[in-house]
């Protein structure tokens, strides 16, 4: 378990770079123990997604894919919520009943700022507890 752990750890450093490098700025409302919520400049996404892609792969879900079905069959994309056309998705499996995500959410009543969430999914209870503990604090 500790080997997961540290590979998240060492994939969350994207946070810290993503703050520094383009001025993401941390949502306060959407915070939550094993999600960073983030929102910058829609304009700066194109030049951000190289980073988070270093981290993370090609995008699971790019933007402008159409992802109607997705919502009902993929359990991943579900389980974050849902996806529209215009999101991006990426994800990361670090091992069973363990996710890694990525994804820019463009504002539908700003489109000139776009959220960014970096995220761990977690299959059961027990493991997200587990993993609020071994992790806390590292999603700011």
């Amino acid at each position: 378990m500790q080997e997961k752990i540290n590979q998240i750890k060492e994939a969350l450093k994207l946070i810290g770079e993503l703050k520094a490098k383009f001025n993401v700025q941390a949502n306060k409302d959407g915070m939550e123990s094993l999600i960073f919520a983030g929102v910058t400049v829609s304009n700066v996404i194109t030049q951000l997604t190289p980073e988070v892609e270093k981290t993370f792969g090609k995008a699971y879900k790019p933007a402008g894919k159409w992802a109607f079905f997705m919502n009902f069959f993929d359990s991943f994309v579900k389980g974050v919520g849902g996806i529209r056309t215009d999101q991006t998705l990426f994800r990361k499996d670090i091992g069973p009943g363990l996710t890694l995500y990525c994804a820019f959410w463009p504002w539908g009543s700003n489109p000139v700022k776009t959220s960014i969430r970096i995220g761990l999914l977690c299959d059961t209870e027990e493991i997200e507890a587990q993993m609020e503990k071994a992790l806390a604090g590292s999603f700011r």
